[in-house]
């Protein structure tokens, strides 16, 4: 699994969580932080969001509260690092 594979499937959780809650859905690009540029997406919805992510992917837990949030819990990030970091977690899960 690459990040490119994982950013659908991120993709497709945004979308579901933004249309479960009646909100619009109008794409994001890579360069984009979901918290901040999705209406509503906030901290909460993250963590929601990041159980659907781990289910849809069917990976165990990846050990992050929210994989929209930097590991320090100081920023957002964009599609493009939560991709990234969700790889490097699989990744980790592996060599463990």
């Amino acid at each position: 699994m690459t990040p490119e594979t994982i950013r659908p499937v991120v993709l497709g959780v945004l979308k579901e969580v933004q249309e479960l809650c009646g909100r619009r859905w109008d794409g994001l690009p890579v360069t984009a932080k979901p918290i901040g540029a999705l209406t509503g997406f906030d901290s909460l919805c993250s963590i929601e969001a990041t159980v659907l992510v781990e289910q849809k992917l069917g990976c165990a837990p990846l050990g992050a509260s929210s994989i929209f949030i930097s590991e320090d819990g100081t920023r957002a990030l964009t599609l493009q690092e939560i991709s990234e970091r969700i790889h490097k977690l699989i990744t980790a899960q592996g060599k463990r």
